[in-house]
């Protein structure tokens, strides 16, 4: 069997899909999103000012900027990017002294993003296998 024969035989088949891509149910996803970052009310607030003509840009795409905004003018991973940049977690140098840059590598990106921003920014030596700030 070919490899192009391969890749389409092992690709997964694409359904209906009759519901809104949006709407209450991404916006409850986000909501309880914003709750994960520790960031209900800071978060919220900061939704709605992007994609506004006072606000600033979504960081994940290029939404257009109409003439006639809504509150809502983003979408749920937008609204996602913008949570985890706004985030209340940390993540200090008592991290790093915990956890080596091999355990690290292990880690998926979702559970790298869930320990918060970098405070301060880090630095690798991969000569003893540690971080230090």
């Amino acid at each position: 069997m070919a490899f192009a024969e391969a890749l389409m035989s092992s690709k997964k088949r694409i359904r209906r899909y009759n519901e809104p891509a949006g709407g209450w149910g991404a916006l409850k996803a986000l909501g309880a999103h914003l709750v994960e970052q520790e960031i209900p009310i800071k978060g919220a607030t900061t939704l709605m000012r992007m994609n506004q003509p006072e606000g600033f840009d979504c960081p994940g795409c290029a939404w257009p900027d109409p003439k006639h905004t809504s509150s809502f003018e983003y979408c749920e991973n937008g609204g996602k990017a913008v949570a985890w940049e706004a985030t209340e977690k940390r993540c200090t140098p008592e991290f790093f002294a915990a956890h080596t840059v091999s355990e690290l590598e292990s880690w998926t990106d979702y559970d790298l993003e869930m320990v918060g921003r970098l405070r301060p920014s880090p630095a690798a030596f991969a000569s003893v296998d540690l971080w230090a700030a």
